[in-house]
């Protein structure tokens, strides 16, 4: 039973590391990963946000390689 909860807690802090990430990232971050999203549309970035949350470390990667 021990296990599962720090599965649990490993899972919530991986969603809120990248939930915290992800809001930066799709709204300020982004522009310089992909030029093409430079006066894009709040619509078109708050699409991205799942996606940025479960990938967040790739992205990451992507950011500080930029």
């Amino acid at each position: 039973m021990v296990i599962a909860q720090i599965f649990v807690y490993a899972f919530y802090a991986y969603t809120l590391i990248g939930l915290a990430f992800g809001i930066w990232f799709v709204f300020k971050g982004i522009s310089k990963v992909d030029a093409g999203m430079n006066g894009s549309n709040w619509k078109l970035r708050l699409l991205l946000l799942p996606g940025t949350i479960g990938l967040w470390p790739l992205m990451l990667r992507k950011y500080l390689n930029r």
